[in-house]
């Protein structure tokens, strides 16, 4: 783990001011994706995670870690998008989150193999 984002280790955050996207890179074997969801979207929305509405009322977080589960090479890269607290996040199986402003997911912009 390389920086702390709402005190919760990532490997990595890339900030692009252009989009107002944050991408964030997790190692799923240590940190689920749903608590890496919340810390960065704390961080980006610059509150307590405690503060923000509860990932669930949105989706099922055990349902989202287990969909985005660190996956075998075999079993080939999928990803969750979805709305919450009025930002996009986009939920990559290879350990990568987007958190972008508004409604519009920087799936295709900031997917596998961009900007890595």
């Amino acid at each position: 783990m390389n920086t702390m984002v709402a005190g919760v280790g990532v490997e990595e955050i890339e900030y692009h001011q252009e989009t107002g996207t944050v991408r964030t890179q997790f190692d799923g074997a240590k940190t689920p994706a749903s608590t890496a969801v919340v810390a960065t979207l704390a961080d980006v929305m610059d509150a307590d995670p405690v503060e923000l509405d509860p990932l669930y009322s949105t989706v099922d977080p055990e349902a989202l870690d287990a969909l985005v589960r660190v996956r075998n090479e075999t079993d080939g890269d999928i990803h969750s998008t979805f709305i919450h607290e009025d930002h996009a996040i986009t939920v990559y199986s290879y350990g990568v989150i987007t958190v972008t402003p508004g409604h519009e997911p920087a799936a295709e912009k900031y997917g596998r193999n961009v900007g890595r």
